[in-house]
């Protein structure tokens, strides 16, 4: 069995392809009201979906995808839900990505070819991958251990930026509002090893 099947065997079904930038985002609908990315991403396992600026109420993802750019004040408003230190949250915003070139739009679950698919995978599937990832390609996934911003910044972006397998254990938020369960990892795999 080739990598790409074995990969497919390990994320399941509960996955979603993202494109940045498509140019047949008049194929899709945006959301009825501004919502967080993560919602989006468990919203587009059902139906695909197109989102831009003005459609994330979230100012960790608009952050991730370069649409806001004051970390103090994101900084704050995490440490206030949270009561993380500041400082701690000023430092962890220093290795969670930003996509810098200008972003128009975000393809969710579409069937064009992604730039990263995002999957919901039980943990006794987490070594099989690492393992997997390790024998073909002689790399570890890249993990941040964040309690924020997992969906947005610390999967679909760092993905995205890094070309690398990423891994996140979810945050809270994504945990009350997208309803990611709470046995669930979530898994970046960047469209180049989707097509080795």
């Amino acid at each position: 069995m080739n990598f790409l099947n074995q990969i497919q065997n390990l994320l399941g079904e509960r996955q979603t392809n993202i494109t940045i930038n498509s140019l047949q985002y008049s194929n899709y609908n945006s959301p009825k009201k501004p919502i967080r990315f993560c919602e989006a991403v468990v919203d587009s396992l059902h139906s695909p979906l197109m989102i831009r600026k003005d459609d994330i109420n979230c100012l960790g993802a608009q952050r991730s995808f370069g649409f806001y750019q004051d970390d103090k004040k994101l900084a704050a408003q995490i440490s206030e839900e949270s009561n993380i230190p500041l400082r701690f949250i000023l430092n962890a915003l220093n290795e969670i990505p930003v996509i810098t070139n200008p972003v128009k739009n975000i393809i969710l679950g579409s069937s064009e070819k992604p730039d990263v698919t995002i999957a919901f995978v039980k943990p006794n599937k987490i070594t099989q991958l690492i393992l997997l990832y390790a024998e073909y390609f002689e790399e570890k996934p890249l993990i941040l251990p964040y309690y924020f911003m997992s969906v947005c910044g610390i999967i679909a972006v760092q993905t995205y930026k890094t070309d690398k397998i990423c891994i996140s254990f979810a945050c809270p938020a994504s945990h009350k509002f997208a309803g990611i369960l709470e046995d669930e990892v979530i898994v970046g795999i960047p469209n180049s090893l989707l097509n080795y």
